[in-house]
């Protein structure tokens, strides 16, 4: 029987988009024979990522499937037959023929990259519509010489460009270290490559000291911020955890934001003005980095030079060649003029440029990808970043492990202040971070922060060598792994993501399940201008936690934020099993939110409240939510509101206006806002029951205590025991009061006083005749004669002052031409002393040698 289950994404671990393929072939689809490289060469796990999402499209890899879902097609719910859980389709084309390790969507949603272990292939996605079965879809093969079955190269990591034209330019990094870039439109051959392993490790023999995970790169990533030259550097993670550069780098057909271009130029520009006026000769333009700055200006330039000759190029397209002048604007600010035909007309690619962007090309290569004429330098490999200070050595597992770690997998984010998108930033302008991380296979993760940004350099006799780039790693993070086995955290690859809201939130999967990473409270503490002492750490949350390998290992992740499944995450597992987390968006009411300062350290507030101290009034609470304490905040009624701005809201609606648009969102604001009231009230609430919760905890704590005691008291041992100290503390108290009874009665009987007695009491009359003496003003009294010193005393001490002050005036006081005649013959008489003892020492010396 079949029925509909409600679309959700509690719901959507249950699709059948997640179950594996029958047992009958599953072990093509497991199982893949890597003959060729050694152990020694591939000493990391393989990496994976086998979920993605487009929009509202759901795709999954499934061995050497590749599935996909439309989620916005689940408005009435998934149909449940024969125990499966909706429908999907499945992508089908016979260039898959390949374990599939990770699936890439580009730019514009309409290429998936499937990438396997030697094989990679671009598939064109199917537009989102019903249906379900095989679809046979359009597929590209890259470089089918380089990456196929029979290739030795390793697949480590693949981007899509962001700046490449209709999202068709893709990056491709394999374990030699070369990264090559791919146009869909030229896919069997790379169009440019770009070496970043060192020439000397280039190199195997059979014994070498060089560490084999220096020649093994794992990961690359493009230069995240918008200002500078950090868009046009590319940075590549080797194994054992160096990080080098190379710039300018940019795509064969690159759509480049025109704010970012004109901005470029400003800077060189700017920079290279300022170089040439401090530069008095040319050891002093050598040293000041003229050279180099020039050699970035040319290159600029060259890239402006294009822009205008499809501006003059455009200009007369649009004219059909008419005679007449054609004067214009053009993206850069320029004007154009035409004069003639253009002198290098430009190739018409019958594509449009995104709005905002300008269509360029690296300078030394030509419209189709070859070489440019003229003379170009090569670029320069900057590297290793210099890590000040360092990052910790820790791991999981032995002590060997954290030596034997590999590097697997590097992000780099700008990360802005918390309050940039509000634009509520007041006072001074906060800067942008970037920042850096790095994860380990052993579970350590590198917080590094770039203070300078690294510039684009050539090879050349005119750019000066500087210092290499520095990194400051402020954090190493050790992430928590339930086994410590070697071979199994060997074979582990975390893997970074990123949060599709909120750039300073990263995610990281490994095999034993995912963390949240937080980098906000340091951004904020390194752009807080009053901050001193140490920077707060990260945060660090274990959203997801699994068997690992090789049990049910994490292989991919994908978060989102659509309007069908809301802001969350989800994880899937080698088994097929998903494990959904839904996320929080954060608000911009700060009202209903704890500051920055409160949030760092929650336990602390948590332990200032009481139950005593402060007591709970549910009635104010209430109270608090249907009456704002803030005046400015309108009264809530929905109702009333819709028909103040509406005075036709009783009418049906047939048509919808902006008044309709403006009263829905009145109300929607007094509805957020009472929400958040709620939310508030809740919050309190939950934390008045979370501390009743430990004070009834610690009441059955103590209750169960004096349980615990009253049996130990109540057994017989401890009866027994008890009932003979009181029988002995009974005989002990007969024995006393009988030898008391003894000592009164001989006394009685004796009537006399002892020896020893009577000196006592003789003693005692001495000492208080001493003390009281005889009668008042006999002088015998030790009182009478304390008295009568202190008289003395105060009559003496006038005239032992006098006698002071006579003293300190007659002695002799000394000029200063007086004291230096002595201090000079004070200097040379301890001159000749100590001649004279080193000249006893040289006699003892040879007295002792005679004898």
């Amino acid at each position: 029987m079949a029925y509909t289950l409600p679309a959700s994404l509690s719901a959507i671990s249950s699709h059948s988009i997640f179950v594996p393929p029958p047992s009958s072939s599953t072990l093509d689809d497991e199982w893949e024979l890597l003959d060729r490289p050694s152990a020694d060469d591939e000493p990391l796990g393989q990496k994976n990522g086998r979920v993605a999402i487009r929009d509202k499209d759901l795709i999954v890899a499934v061995g050497k499937e590749v599935r996909m879902m439309g989620l916005g097609l689940t408005e009435g719910g998934w149909k449940v037959e024969d125990g499966l859980v909706g429908s999907y389709k499945t992508l089908q084309s016979p260039h898959l023929s390949f374990p599939i390790h990770h699936i890439i969507v580009n730019t514009t949603g309409k290429l998936l990259a499937v990438v396997g272990h030697h094989q990679l292939v671009v598939v064109v996605l199917p537009k989102s519509k019903s249906g379900s079965g095989p679809v046979e879809v359009h597929s590209i093969p890259i470089d089918e010489f380089q990456f196929s079955k029979a290739s030795n190269d390793i697949i480590t990591s693949v981007q899509w460009h962001p700046w490449g034209e209709s999202g068709n330019s893709l990056w491709v990094l394999c374990a030699n270290g070369k990264l090559r870039e791919y146009d869909i439109l030229q896919p069997h051959d790379s169009i440019q490559t770009f070496d970043f392993l060192p020439e000397r490790s280039r190199a195997a023999p059979k014994f070498t000291a060089i560490d084999p995970l220096s020649r093994y790169a794992t990961s690359f990533a493009f230069g995240p911020c918008s200002v500078g030259f950090s868009p046009l550097i590319v940075y590549c993670l080797l194994a054992n955890g160096d990080i080098y550069l190379i710039g300018p780098v940019v795509p064969l057909r690159t759509e480049m934001p025109v704010h970012y271009l004109q901005t470029l130029k400003t800077f060189v520009d700017t920079r290279l003005a300022r170089a040439q006026s401090e530069a008095r000769d040319v050891f002093g333009a050598g040293n000041s980095g003229v050279g180099r700055m020039a050699q970035q200006a040319e290159w600029v330039n060259a890239l402006v030079s294009q822009v205008r000759q499809e501006e003059e190029a455009k200009a007369w397209r649009e004219e059909d060649g008419e005679p007449k002048q054609v004067l214009g604007k053009s993206a850069l600010g320029q004007s154009v003029t035409r004069r003639g035909t253009p002198s290098n007309p430009v190739e018409e690619t019958g594509t449009r440029v995104r709005k905002g962007s300008v269509r360029v090309r690296p300078p030394h290569l030509t419209v189709s990808g070859g070489p440019a004429p003229g003379s170009h330098r090569p670029f320069l490999r900057q590297g290793p970043l210099v890590f000040s200070p360092g990052p910790q050595e820790v791991a999981n597992g032995d002590g060997d492990l954290e030596e034997d770690q590999s590097a697997t997998d590097l992000i780099i984010v700008e990360v802005g202040p918390e309050d940039e998108d509000s634009g509520d930033v007041k006072g001074k302008k906060k800067m942008r971070e970037v920042v850096f991380g790095i994860a380990w296979s052993g579970g350590r993760v590198d917080i590094g922060v770039e203070t300078e940004m690294p510039e684009i350099r050539w090879m050349s006799s005119r750019d000066a060598s500087p210092a290499e780039p520095v990194l400051h790693i402020v954090e190493s993070i050790l992430l928590p792994f339930p086994n410590n086995d070697p071979f199994i955290i060997g074979s582990n690859a975390p893997t970074f993501s990123r949060d599709p809201l909120y750039s300073d939130v990263l995610y990281l999967v490994h095999a034993f399940g995912m963390d949240a990473i937080s980098v906000r409270y340091l951004v904020d503490e390194l752009n807080n201008d009053e901050g001193e002492g140490e920077l707060p750490p990260t945060q660090v949350l274990r959203l997801v936690e699994s068997a690992g390998v090789p049990n049910t290992p994490v292989t991919g992740i994908v978060s989102f934020c659509n309007i069908t499944l809301g802001y969350g995450l989800l994880a899937l597992a080698s088994t097929g099993q998903v494990a959904y987390i839904e996320l929080d968006i954060r608000s911009g009411d700060s009202s209903a939110l704890l500051s920055s300062k409160a949030a760092k350290e929650p336990k602390a507030m948590i332990e200032d409240q009481s139950l005593l101290k402060k007591p709970f009034n549910a009635e104010h609470l209430v109270a608090s939510i249907r009456s704002p304490g803030d005046k400015k905040s309108p009264v809530y009624n929905p109702t009333a509101t819709l028909k103040e701005r509406l005075s036709d809201s009783s009418k049906p609606l047939t048509s919808l206006t902006s008044d309709h648009l403006s009263a829905l969102g009145a109300v929607s604001s007094q509805i957020q806002s009472r929400v958040q009231l709620v939310r508030s009230a809740s919050q309190t609430v939950e934390n008045r029951l979370d501390l009743q919760i430990q004070e009834l905890a610690r009441h059955a704590k103590l209750i169960a205590q004096c349980r615990a005691d009253v049996t130990s008291l109540t057994s017989g041992e401890t009866l027994e025991r008890a009932n003979k100290l009181l029988q002995r503390q009974e005989s002990i108290q007969k024995r006393v009061e009988k030898v008391l009874g003894d000592l009164s009665v001989g006394r009685q009987q004796d009537g006399e006083l002892g020896e020893g007695e009577k000196k006592w009491f003789d003693e005692l009359d001495r000492l208080d005749f001493k003390v009281n003496g005889g009668p008042p003003g006999s002088g015998e009294v030790l009182a009478e004669k304390a008295q009568l010193l202190r008289n003395q005393l105060s009559a003496l001490a006038p005239i032992i002052n006098e006698a002071k002050r006579r003293e300190i005036e007659r002695r002799p006081a000394y000029s200063a031409k007086q004291i230096k005649p002595m201090e000079a013959a004070l200097t040379a008489r301890s001159e000749e002393l100590k001649r004279l003892i080193k000249r006893m020492d040289d006699l003892e010396i040879k007295v002792e040698g005679g004898l």
